[in-house]
């Protein structure tokens, strides 16, 4: 633990020297302050930044949820906002992987540098027991019918009390913190490392298959077994099933009341019943 009595500046050089020989942590880009470190990310993207690039924020002003339908906060000093340049070999049918790797990389961080379990919500909550600790936005650019980049944008909320937080309007979950649950500070540097470092191992499988990944993935989605609601778009009617499977694209599969099986490839889905306990 460490002391969470005033907020402290990211000490993003030290984050930088264990995780630059890495493919994702080869550069690192940092802001006392931006608006959202996706929008930073997406424009060096676009100029060419290589691959690996890693975009990271102590404060963040203006980032967003999913769809760019919610705000995301990350006050100075506290928390961890942070976006990798990505240029996938992979199909744009695949890219939703990319979310699922983010998932499983920031559970493994968190358990490893903070000791705290978490879970995940599809497709790109991180939850401790059903209170939301992170969240997951990629966003990706086409050429023609092939990826030219994406960007993978990771929240967490870090060391201050969720009551600062608040709820946002249109939260699905209350939020949660590391401070709140690991039961005091945490090291951000440590958390960031850890995370980078997940996130390279896995990335490099994803061309050749994702059958680790999603195997993975499954153990710690609470969303499998449980009776859902998903909602594709604010103008079409939700659709209630059991949340049977994840498919290789990482779509998820929900068995409807008829019997039909139904894939979703996006969507807001909301668990209806009491999930399954976290898992080690």
């Amino acid at each position: 633990m460490v002391d969470a009595s005033l907020p402290a500046a990211l000490r993003w050089e030290a984050v930088q020297e264990v995780v630059s020989r890495q493919t994702i942590g080869r550069r690192v880009v940092y802001f006392a302050s931006t608006g959202s470190t996706n929008d930073v990310a997406r424009r060096l993207a676009a100029a060419g930044e290589p691959e690996g690039t890693v975009v990271l924020a102590d404060e963040q002003t203006a980032g967003r949820g999913r769809a760019g339908k919610s705000r995301w906060l990350t006050p100075a000093g506290t928390s961890i906002a942070a976006s990798v340049v990505l240029r996938p070999l992979l199909p744009p049918e695949r890219l939703p992987l990319l979310s699922l790797m983010a998932g499983v990389a920031a559970c493994e961080a968190i358990q490893s540098a903070a000791r705290v379990t978490c879970t995940l919500k599809w497709p790109n909550d991180v939850m401790t027991k059903d209170r939301k600790l992170g969240g997951i936005l990629v966003e990706s650019a086409l050429s023609g019918s092939s990826v030219s980049f994406a960007v993978l944008g990771i929240g967490l909320n870090g060391n201050l009390p969720a009551d600062q937080l608040g709820r946002l309007p249109d939260a699905a979950s209350p939020p949660t913190t590391l401070l709140d649950e690991a039961g005091g500070a945490v090291s951000r540097e440590d958390v960031l490392i850890a995370l980078l470092t997940a996130l390279d191992r896995l990335y490099v499988t994803l061309p050749g298959g994702a059958s680790s990944l999603l195997a993975r993935y499954r153990l710690r989605l609470r969303t499998l077994k449980q009776s859902v609601r998903v909602t594709e778009s604010t103008s079409a009617a939700p659709i209630d099933g059991i949340a049977e499977d994840i498919t290789h694209e990482g779509a998820l599969i929900v068995r409807l009341p008829s019997g039909e099986r139904r894939t979703f490839a996006h969507g807001e889905v909301t668990v209806r019943t009491a999930s399954p306990a976290g898992v080690a």
